[in-house]
């Protein structure tokens, strides 16, 4: 009891602090927005302050956008847009274009080769060439020339990523290098080279080699998101599936460079201190004197409502883990904003959120608990679950307080003060977020691609304060439920599952021949 004045103290000075936030931080008034002739777009943020602008291109394709046999390639073309251009990263680009166009050339016989499965003879030949005009080309490349010009111009936080939904290269500059950034971005849009596209393509599939087949987790995620998804292309993994990467070539590259890479597909985001009309002349004369093409469809499949409960179990030596996951809608549904604050409620809200207090607090059941929505946010997508068991305690065992949890949740709701502490932390998580220029960046363009509202970043802190109790009650017992859910876990194989299975081995190798046996599999060759 003692303890109850401080957390009302403490309930008091966040909602007094969010309500101070709230007023200083309505940027819609603010942003700006237009749209070029070509369809290349603009929102643009002034802000005072130090003499600094961050931009953020998005580009609006992901690995959503990719077709049958080319998973993976959004995210290995983020990857080539550092390579340079004509200008950037060469020292005779008219020398190294010529190896490049042959070395494409013998790429696509490769490819062919293997497809025909022709002689060993032919393709050691192929492959010897392939090998030695990289070589050649390689003596052209200036590495790293890119990052090293916008470094010299006083650039940080200059990187890229790509998500399921979009692409987006990013950087913070010095106020006066606004028209360097334009030219330096517009070039490397409309002028790509694929310049070592076969050595990056090598250290993607290295890189999925130890982000997911060599990761415990990484190999549960994947699981799970292939079994939560029957039809929809979220199922694809954006790193993109081994076989695909190691036979993508610059011909598929540029075919979806071509589609995809076009201005109406495109948005600049610059906040900072820099002034409108300049903004406005300089992305002008660098973005919307791009060329005009237009934008191919979008994707049409829907997932199919889940009627059933689905699971997928990974047996192997290592940490236990359990993952759940429930389909619901994206933004800007009501629906999707309620689980912004039901993800704080559950393990965002720190040591007193629900399940961190429940599950590792109090029971002592996980080492840690997290929720989060996955794997994208532009179509129907997951609340999911992730928790670590501590031992001894099983994945069985944390699923069922979990249920526990959600149950009461739906059948009670939360007080008055426990939503007014959460839905003020998430206002304030996000006003942090975006006090520095390429947080603010970043997440108008995030909401401007899912929502199509370049100012709904205010509109979405409306939302989070009109959540109610019964919000949660609601779309945890109607969303949240068994049918419903996707489950996958990790269980530890154990010394003695293993020599059990391995007298089961013997016990078979020892029974006789069935007559059908004969017929069909190895005994059949007799191996």
């Amino acid at each position: 009891m003692a303890r109850k004045p401080a957390f009302l103290l403490l309930l008091f000075i966040i909602s007094l602090v969010s309500v101070v936030m709230s007023a200083e931080y309505r940027l819609g008034e603010k942003v700006r927005f237009w749209k070029y002739e070509n369809g290349f777009q603009v929102i643009f943020l002034p802000r005072e302050g130090a003499p600094f602008f961050s931009a953020v291109i998005f580009v609006n394709v992901g690995a959503v956008d990719e077709s049958v046999g080319e998973t993976g390639i959004a995210h290995l073309l983020e990857h080539m847009a550092f390579k340079g251009t004509p200008w950037i990263g060469t020292r005779d680009w008219n020398s190294e274009r010529k190896i490049l166009v042959e070395l494409e050339e013998v790429a696509q016989e490769l490819r062919t080769a293997a497809i025909a499965a022709a002689d060993d003879e032919s393709s050691a030949a192929l492959e010897s060439r392939f090998l030695e005009l990289q070589k050649q080309a390689q003596r052209f490349v200036i590495p790293n020339e890119y990052d090293r010009l916008v470094t010299l111009a006083g650039g940080q936080e200059v990187n890229a990523t790509t998500s399921n939904d979009y692409t987006n290269y990013f950087m913070t500059l010095p106020a006066n290098k606004l028209e360097l950034w334009a030219m330096l971005e517009s070039q490397r849009l409309q002028y790509p080279t694929w310049r070592e596209f076969y050595k990056e393509r090598d250290v993607v599939a290295e890189e999925r080699r130890m982000r997911m087949e060599d990761s415990p987790d990484g190999r549960l995620y994947e699981e799970f998101i292939a079994t939560a998804f029957k039809a929809h292309p979220y199922r694809t993994p954006v790193i993109g599936w081994m076989s695909d990467i190691k036979n993508l070539t610059v011909t598929d590259m540029a075919a979806f460079y071509k589609r995809w890479y076009v201005p109406e597909n495109m948005v600049a985001v610059i906040v900072g201190n820099v002034g409108e009309a300049e903004v406005r002349r300089i992305t002008n004369d660098y973005f919307g004197t791009l060329p005009y093409r237009p934008s191919p469809p979008r994707v049409a499949t829907q997932e199919p409502e889940q009627r059933a409960q689905r699971r997928v179990q990974l047996v192997m030596d290592a940490q236990p883990q359990l993952l759940l996951g429930w389909h619901k809608p994206p933004l800007p549904s009501r629906d999707a904003i309620a689980f912004e604050v039901l993800q704080y409620i559950l393990t965002d809200n720190g040591r007193s959120s629900r399940l961190y207090s429940d599950l590792v607090k109090r029971r002592g059941l996980c080492e840690s608990v997290a929720t989060f929505t996955a794997p994208g946010e532009k179509y129907t997508n997951l609340f999911c679950i992730w928790a670590t068991p501590r031992a001894p305690h099983t994945p069985a065992e944390v699923e069922e307080a979990i249920w526990q949890e959600l149950k009461a949740l739906a059948r009670d709701g939360i007080t008055s003060d426990e939503l007014e502490m959460t839905t003020a932390k998430v206002e304030a998580a996000l006003v942090s977020e975006t006090e520095a220029n390429l947080g603010c960046a970043r997440r108008l363009g995030y909401f401007y691609l899912i929502t199509g509202d370049p100012a709904f970043l205010d509109k979405y802190r409306e939302e989070i304060r009109r959540v109610t109790s019964a919000d949660i009650m609601r779309i945890t017992s109607s969303y949240l439920r068994p049918e419903r859910a996707t489950v996958a876990t990790i269980e530890k194989k154990t010394v003695s599952e293993g020599a059990r299975g391995r007298k089961r081995a013997r016990k078979q190798d020892d029974a006789p021949i069935a007559v059908g046996s004969m017929f069909s599999g190895e005994r059949a060759q007799g191996r």
